[in-house]
């Protein structure tokens, strides 16, 4: 009996002995980072704010992001307390915490621990091995880092500004292997099929927004395959152990969500809180202060540092189709029919071998979209296509593979427009603000092809001869989707605007039909539409035509036949034309049936 108590003795002070040097922990220890960190303001170092998402508020600083990230309770309203539960929770045993992320504190906060190792002077003997993180990120292999820009999809609500989102970059994916690196996501947890309320929800912050990491292949079969959303790369000149601390950071993000809003706190918003973070001198994210628009992030990293080193182009398969088909004459697209239908073009077409290859090619990307969109095995039908192309030889020409223009080149978002016009009644002076996005007529770099995207605007008129001021019009939002009719889409085009006019008149004006590509660079609409100005209401048919003269010549024309109840119905019309005289300054003319013609000069930029 005496002996079983004295081998247990032993055991515990064994066990008493080791712990420490195993661990390396001590009270004095910690107390002495605490200290440090508190004698250092650390809790008020840029770095520490941006790795947890903190926003300065007239009450101080606050993060909107909730979950596991934080440490203290309150950690997402106090920097100070939160630093201090970090160096708490990462030098001490923290055991109730470890069990509950399944991992010591240290190898869940890996960032956190590494700034703090650097900033604090933490003795090597705290600091504890994480092979099982290590393990992962060496499968992971990631040293570069790519900032990837989805184009616009105004048929989704949620894309119709664009999305941006990180690649990580594996070496050993190379050559033609790089979809099976990883993609880093930030988004809303929402189902778009919710329409109306999808919008309002996203306007208000309701949906919660959170990174997550899937397999490139995934967003490429997405937006590229499925969506029809054009992408391009950026490739960051980050180093590898920048890219490491990102991969460290995400993973203290996992499980944790903030509000989403879709005009602020959104993707673009997010991923520019990161790097950041990365590199706190740059302050890319303090640039904006009411909206962020995906494509005016690029802009803004793109101008304001070399972070960017190379760019690369991947066209989506449906822009591929309608690049060929947009060249086809109106034979051609005839013959398009019966070549997708019947895999070959019969004879009683009179097309030239030149025609005729243009047409197959044409059919073959048109069943490369539909085999995605169907998840159908259509590869015996290309085949036979292929096989009938091949016959005729080589004897038509690449179509061009990228635009002239990337999304960073494009017009800012934002615009003031000054000019003045005449009226029937007077003369006057106007002037008008834009906070995002697109009008019609400008140069279509970086925007859906001949769309509009315009949301909070306002115009005041001064009239000289009646000496008063008014404002003409606020509009809160005016967007139009000429989607075009092809062989492949039966799209539906549509339109709507919804403003209040002087005397705060309520206006609301919408339509929907059919749009047609006659030329490279024009475009077709037929409407039906109506509109409700206070009591008046008005329907009828609408016709729009839409020409791009050149990149920065754009021109539209729209006639439509209104229809009141009881009273005679008349045609109203407006011809308006834009045209860039250098990158973010344009020049407008506009006329309509009421004898208002108008002249402006457009300054667009970044709000």
């Amino acid at each position: 009996m005496f002996a079983v108590h004295n081998y247990f003795l032993i055991i515990v002070l064994i066990l008493f002995v080791k712990a420490p040097l195993s661990w390396g922990f001590s009270i004095s220890g910690t107390n002495a980072y605490l200290q440090k960190a508190q004698s250092l303001k650390l809790h008020e170092n840029p770095k520490w704010l941006l790795m947890g998402h903190y926003e300065k508020t007239f009450r101080g600083h606050r993060s909107p992001f909730r979950g596991t990230m934080f440490i203290d309770p309150e950690g997402f309203n106090s920097p100070e307390r939160e630093i201090t539960a970090t160096i708490n929770a990462l030098f001490s045993e923290s055991e109730e915490l470890t069990k509950s992320l399944k991992r010591h504190p240290q190898c869940q906060f890996l960032a956190r621990r590494n700034w703090l190792v650097k900033m604090l002077g933490v003795a090597p003997a705290d600091i504890l091995p994480c092979e099982e993180r290590e393990n992962w990120k060496k499968q992971l292999s990631a040293n570069k880092v790519s900032l990837i820009f989805a184009s616009s999809d105004l048929g989704n609500p949620a894309s119709s500004f664009g999305h941006t989102f990180l690649k990580l970059i594996n070496p050993a994916n190379a050559a033609n292997k790089d979809l099976i690196d990883y993609g880093i996501n930030y988004a809303a947890d929402a189902d778009s099929s919710e329409g109306l309320l999808y919008a309002m929800k996203g306007l208000f912050g309701v949906y919660g927004g959170r990174f997550t990491m899937l397999p490139y292949h995934q967003k490429i079969r997405e937006y590229i395959n499925l969506e029809g959303r054009d992408i391009w790369e950026y490739n960051l000149d980050l180093s590898p152990a920048e890219v490491d601390e990102l991969v460290n950071h995400l993973l203290e993000l996992e499980n944790s969500r903030a509000p989403y809003f879709f005009f602020s706190d959104n993707c673009s918003y997010q991923i520019l809180k990161t790097l950041d973070m990365l590199r706190p001198e740059s302050r890319f994210s303090e640039r904006y202060k009411a909206w962020v628009i995906p494509v005016d992030t690029l802009k803004t990293i793109s101008r304001n540092s070399n972070l960017i080193q190379s760019k690369v182009y991947k066209k989506s398969l449906k822009t591929d189709y309608l690049d060929s088909f947009v060249k086809l004459n109106i034979l051609q697209k005839k013959a398009l029919d019966a070549a997708v239908e019947q895999l070959t073009i019969p004879p009683d077409y009179e097309l030239t071998n030149v025609e005729k290859a243009e047409v197959y090619e044409t059919a073959m990307k048109f069943l490369g979209v539909k085999a995605y969109r169907t998840q159908k095995d259509l590869d015996e039908e290309k085949y036979k296509l292929f096989l009938q192309r091949a016959s005729l030889g080589p004897i038509t020409s690449e179509v061009k593979s990228a635009p002239k223009y990337s999304p960073e080149q494009s017009h800012d978002s934002s615009a003031i427009y000054l000019g003045g016009g005449s009226t029937p009644l007077s003369d006057y002076y106007s002037f008008k603000f834009r906070s995002a996005y697109h009008d019609l007529e400008q140069n279509q770099a970086g925007a859906v092809p001949f769309s509009q995207n315009n949301i909070g605007t306002f115009e005041i008129r001064h009239y000289t001869e009646i000496q008063k001021t008014v404002i003409e019009r606020a509009t809160f939002i005016d967007l139009l989707n000429t989607n075009p009719v092809t062989q492949l889409d039966k799209n539906i085009s549509w339109k709507i605007k919804a403003e209040v006019l002087d005397n705060l008149r309520p206006s609301l004006e919408a339509g929907g039909g059919m749009s047609f590509d006659i030329l490279e660079n024009a475009r077709l609409v037929y409407f039906i539409s109506g509109s409700a100005v206070e009591h008046n209401y008005f329907a009828g048919p609408e016709m729009m035509f839409l020409i791009n003269a050149t990149e920065e010549f754009g021109i539209s024309f729209d006639l439509a036949y209104w229809a009141q109840y009881e009273t005679t119905p008349y045609l109203k019309f407006t011809a308006k034309m834009n045209y860039q005289l250098q990158p973010n300054f344009d020049v407008q003319l506009k006329a309509n049936d009421q004898r208002d013609y108008q002249f402006q000069l457009v300054r667009n930029f970044i709000f």
